[in-house]
């Protein structure tokens, strides 16, 4: 009679509550052992799963006319034998070629199988030997493998309206597989579908709103296992939207269009007048000091590197009217080097009527200011401490006045105290994935560089990260920081050392070093059996072999997939630029710098050059 399924260790949750009608009806997995002609095998117990013991019975012999038998795995052939086992007076034992040391032979001559492997699946004959004995039997047993090592593949990017495919493995016997979305069952339908054991997952063709986390459950009657996948799916860029909806502003002020495009990732813009000249790459444009000659059309256009698409075109006509307003003091923010200088520009009436003071925290600017241009500009020579604050400009006329926005002046600092969240040197295991983040303090915010045994990495973000996937990958990680204002680097290191990676299960693809490491094995193992046999061999006295377990599944070798993350642009403010002050050096700093970004318009830098 078969043996009710049960659930042998079964972890189950919440999440796998949909599964449980498909793994209730996964118990005939288990393969009842087959008995075959000839001598009856009685197989306990029935149902075999790996890591069980398993004892093959012969039944009906008549042990009186029966001195010795021979047990194979497969058929009745001298390679395959397993054992052969005499009765007394002539006790004793021959272990054959396909003696594993996990099998013995008890005195009613029945097969003890010990540590069970799927690989020991398969036929399993008896011959006894005796005066007059020619009959033979054999069975057939199959063992269930564990689900392990389950992992989903993707066919590269999801782009909406192209095809998406999600293939899920695992290692196992008799492997069944279902899919939640989130945490609800998968609802296929005319653009999604399963396939091939429900391995694979189809999206064709692929939406935006199919975004979301994918999870593959991987189960048999005893045991399961499952993975999760975030599916983004790129899409865009749309059709933008300028505002706000205004079209007149008045002379003397400020004009700040946004371009928007619903996108995946963030559309990149770039901003026309006119139709002829490009004036802006950012999704908002921002114009000071508006005057007559900015009046004209504004153009938007949105473009997604990723899915390589461009909108079409989004404009706003703007006119600007004359008026008196406050003057704009321009950059509203300078970060400056020390002793470099600064210039702030007061943007207003060019009227010869119009006077123009300057004040630093409510105070008149004294000292080092020097003005010009009927006093619209101030520069700062040699900046120190003394001159950071708060800046504005006041308009006067006879009948009215203005006063300007406030523009602070920073002195520039760092990069100081530059760390990592790992240091020192740490262990990691082969295969596993290294992610670093590197922090500093400095004013303008640091620029970072990645470096791996001094080689750089091309790296640009604060954070870093790779698979681990060859001993090759172990080493000095450094994270350099960089102030393009003062012209400062400073730096932290990790030294990573891998640790020995676990060997691929069955079925995936071993290594050149796994390889030889096999055959060495096997080598060394058919060297031992032969002298273990040798020495068995001359023995008279009936034993029982030790019992090896070894129970080691051997882990996919996880895939060499270094990446690193997702550098973030660094928002920089408009209204920041920096000044320059040379002075000359007989060295200069090593290594150099990344590239220097662009300067975004109305932003003032200091900057420290080497001569």
């Amino acid at each position: 009679m078969d043996r009710p399924c049960r659930s042998h260790g079964w972890k189950v949750s919440w999440k796998m509550l949909p599964l449980a009608a498909s793994v209730l009806s996964s118990c005939f997995l288990l393969t009842r052992a087959q008995e075959t002609t000839g001598i009856s095998i009685r197989v306990v117990p029935e149902v075999l799963k790996e890591g069980d013991s398993v004892t093959l019975t012969p039944e009906g012999l008549d042990l009186k006319n029966i001195a010795s038998c021979k047990w194979y795995r497969g058929a009745v052939e001298e390679r395959n034998m397993i054992i052969s086992f005499f009765r007394p007076p002539f006790s004793g034992e021959t272990k054959g070629p396909a003696h594993t040391g996990r099998e013995t032979v008890k005195p009613d001559f029945s097969l003890y199988i010990t540590d069970l492997k799927p690989a020991d699946s398969g036929i399993y004959s008896f011959k006894p030997e005796g005066p007059g004995v020619t009959i033979t039997g054999a069975t057939n047993i199959t063992v269930s493998g564990y689900v392990t090592n389950i992992t989903i593949s993707d066919s590269g990017k999801a782009i909406e309206n192209s095809t998406t495919v999600l293939h899920c493995t695992s290692a196992g016997t008799n492997v069944s597989y279902s899919w939640l979305r989130g945490n609800e069952s998968l609802v296929v339908g005319e653009r999604i579908s399963l396939s091939n054991n429900n391995q694979v997952l189809t999206f064709n063709p692929t939406s935006r709103n199919d975004s979301d986390s994918y999870s593959c459950y991987g189960y048999n009657s005893f045991s399961n296992d499952s993975t999760s996948y975030l599916l983004n799916v790129l899409y865009g860029p749309d059709v933008p939207e300028i505002g706000p909806s205004e079209h007149y502003y008045a002379e003397g002020s400020n004009l700040t269009l946004s371009c928007t495009a619903d996108s995946n990732p963030a559309a990149q813009y770039t901003w026309s007048f006119n139709e002829t000249s490009d004036i802006g790459s950012a999704s908002q444009l921002s114009i000071h000091n508006l005057q007559f000659h900015h009046s004209g059309n504004y153009t938007c256009k949105a473009f997604n590197n990723e899915t390589n698409a461009s909108s079409t075109s989004a404009s706003r006509e703007i006119w600007v009217l004359e008026t008196l307003s406050n003057p704009v003091l321009w950059p509203a923010e300078a970060i400056v080097a020390e002793n470099a200088s600064v210039s702030l520009q007061c943007n207003t009436s060019n009227r010869l009527d119009v006077n123009v003071t300057w004040f630093k925290d409510s105070n008149p600017v004294l000292d080092k200011a020097v003005l010009f241009n009927r006093n619209r500009n101030l520069t700062l020579t040699a900046v120190s401490k003394d001159e950071e604050g708060m800046y504005t400009c006041k308009a006067t006329n006879p009948v009215s006045k203005a006063t300007s926005n406030p523009s602070k002046i920073s002195l520039a600092y760092g990069p100081n105290n530059v760390k990592l969240n790992q240091t020192g040197t740490v262990t990691l295991k082969l295969g596993s994935r290294l992610a670093l983040l590197c922090t500093a303090e400095s004013l303008p915010e640091a620029q970072f560089r990645w470096f791996f045994n001094h080689t750089n990495m091309n790296v640009t973000a604060n954070t870093f990260s790779t698979d681990l996937t060859a001993w090759e990958d172990g080493g000095n990680y450094t994270c350099q920081a960089y102030n393009s204002v003062v012209k400062k680097l400073a730096s932290a290191s990790v030294n990573v050392k891998l640790t020995t990676q676990e060997s691929t299960p069955p079925g995936s693809g071993l290594t050149p070093g796994q390889i030889v490491g096999i055959v060495i094995g096997c080598v060394l193992g058919v060297a031992l059996i032969g002298g273990l046999g040798y020495f068995l061999f001359t023995k008279t006295a009936l034993g029982r072999t030790e019992q090896h377990s070894s129970n080691g599944n051997i882990p996919s070798a996880p895939g060499r997939n270094q990446g690193v993350t997702d550098t973030k642009p660094t928002p920089g403010e408009e209204d920041i630029q920096y000044s320059t002050l040379a002075f000359k050096a007989n060295h200069p700093p090593q290594p150099q710098p990344a590239a220097t970004r662009p300067l975004e318009s109305n932003i003032i830098y200091s900057e420290i050059k080497k001569k």
